[in-house]
This record gives C-alpha cells, sequence and structure tokens, in this order.
C-alpha cells in the first residue's frame, strides 16, 4: 500500500541522515582532531535530539497500522446480511481514518528530516548584490494578504537610502518569511507587524516587531538551538537555520522579547561596499 510504502522511505531517508553524519564526523576527525572535539559534541547532540523528534511520529504510525490491522482483520464480507455490512463499512470506515492520521505523520517526518538535512549542509549561497528595502518591501507585498486574513496590520519604516548588501535573495526571504510567520502564531487575536531597515556603521540593519505574547526570559538563550519550539507543529529548526544563514552572509541575528509585549529580531548584514574594501 502506498503509506506504507512511504513509512519505508522515511526510515531509509532516516537511515541515510546518520551514515551522511557519521561520514562527516569521520572526515572532522582527520581534517583536524582538536575542532572534531567540539563538532562531534555538536553532531551528537543533533542526532540525539532528532531521534527524539522522530520517535514520536513514529509511534503515532505503529499505533495506527496495528489498528488497521485489526479493523480489516474483523471485515467478514461473506454473509450479505445488513447488519454485517453496515458493521463491516464502519471498520472499513475507521481503518481510512486511521491511513489519514498514518499518512499525516509520514509527511510530518518528511519535514523533520527534510529540514535536518538542511540544517547540517553548508549553506549554498548565490550571492547577488540587492537593495534590501526592495527585497522587504517585495517579501511585504507578498506576505500580506496572509497577514490581512489573522488580523494583522503590518508597518513598514524603511530608510530613504538605498541599503546595498551581497546577498542570497531567496535565502534571505526564507528567513524573513520564517520571522514573519513566527509573528503571526504569536498574535492569536490580531495585533501589528513592524518592519523596520536603518543603516548602522558598516550594517544594514532591519528589525521586525509583533505585539505578541513574547517569549519567557529562560526560553532566550537557547532560542536559536535546533528543537527548542515550543509548538508541536514545524521542525523545531526554524530560527536555527535562519540564524545559520544570516551567519553564512556575515551577519548577525538577535533576538530581545517581553511577555506580554512582544518580541523584536534584529538582522545586521554588511552593506556591500563595506564588503567589497574589507576583501580588497
Amino acid at each position: 500500500m502506498e503509506f506504507l510504502r512511504q513509512v519505508r522511505a522515511m526510515l531509509r531517508v532516516a537511515g541515510a541522515t546518520v551514515a551522511a553524519l557519521v561520514c562527516r564526523m569521520d572526515k572532522s576527525r582527520e581534517a583536524s582532531p582538536q575542532k572534531s572535539i567540539d563538532r562531534d559534541e555538536e553532531l551528537t547532540r543533533l542526532t540525539g535530539e532528532l531521534a527524539h523528534e522522530i520517535k514520536n511520529p513514529l509511534s503515532t504510525i505503529k499505533v495506527n497500522l496495528k489498528l488497521v490491522e485489526e479493523a480489516l482483520h474483523d471485515v467478514d464480507l461473506s454473509d450479505p446480511g445488513r447488519v454485517l455490512w453496515d458493521q463491516c463499512r464502519h471498520k472499513l470506515a475507521g481503518a481510512s481514518r486511521k491511513i489519514d492520521i498514518v499518512q499525516k505523520e509520514t509527511d510530518r517526518l518528511e519535514q523533520i528530516l527534510d529540514g535536518f538535512l538542511k540544517y547540517v549542509r553548508h549553506p549554498d549561497l548565490q550571492l547577488e548584490t540587492v537593495n534590501l528595502n526592495e527585497l522587504v518591501g517585495d517579501m511585504v507585498d507578498f506576505y500580506s494578504p496572509q497577514a490581512y486574513s489573522h488580523s494583522l496590520t503590518v508597518r513598514q519604516g524603511l530608510i530613504d537610502a538605498p541599503l546595498m548588501c551581497r546577498v542570497d535573495a531567496g535565502a534571505l526571504k526564507q528567513v524573513l518569511l520564517n520571522l514573519f510567520i513566527n509573528a503571526q502564531q504569536a498574535m492569536d487575536t490580531g495585533g501589528e507587524l513592524m518592519i523596520h531597515t536603518a543603516r548602522q556603521g558598516k550594517y544594514a540593519v532591519l528589525v521586525i516587531n509583533d505585539t505578541g505574547r513574547g517569549i519567557a526570559p529562560e526560553r532566550l538563550p537557547t532560542l536559536f538551538r535546533p528543537y527548542q519550539s515550543s509548538r508541536s507543529s514545524g521542525t523545531g529548526l526554524g530560527l536555527a537555520t535562519a540564524k545559520k544563514i544570516i551567519e553564512a552572509h556575515k551577519g548577525r541575528i538577535s533576538v530581545h522579547s517581553e511577555p506580554g509585549r512582544g518580541t523584536s529580531f534584529t538582522i545586521e548584514l554588511p552593506l556591500a561596499e563595506m564588503e567589497a574594501a574589507a576583501d580588497e
């Protein structure tokens, strides 16, 4: 059956992921024994957290497959009696619902594993010189219909002067969309999403504020670590991946939050002319 093939495919991907990580750890040891210690610890922690993340959907799949098996085993169409047929239809409907659950869980497994693979790989950036203001404006236009449907008011405050940066536009848009959606999920009953840009010395600065529930102080130190999400959905790698992408651009990302008052993310990216001067 199709859903069983998908389950087996997810397990093969999981096995390949672990094998790839072991290979990377071995190469890391050969290249730099001293640096490999910290890297090994990081990869060990990540694989442990990956195992924890995939354990729940696998458990759900196992239970529901057992229930499907039991439901189908009890189906007997040999007796054409009306009562028996009604019972069989009821059992088949129940089995179908269980198969839908398995389908959703395999989809979630695929998301978890795809997100993990993207995170552990070094970002392959396709750099181009772009005006950060234009990129932000494009993303605000793209996101505005979704913001409207969630009763959010989007406010822009973009600096008049161009902010030219060497960036991978697609990767940076991924970061912004992730931050917009995080803000949206923190404002269940509506609120304001405010995006500002500025120039500070050698950096273009982008600030994303929301008026949501805020983040507990004890969560802030580990917020950008993998699998620190407080939501049951998602991969738990959104902010960790955002940080990795920004740092690959030689930039910085930070967060400030007050429970009950909202959250502010600040992204700093090197200006193109400053980066070119530094490379000369």
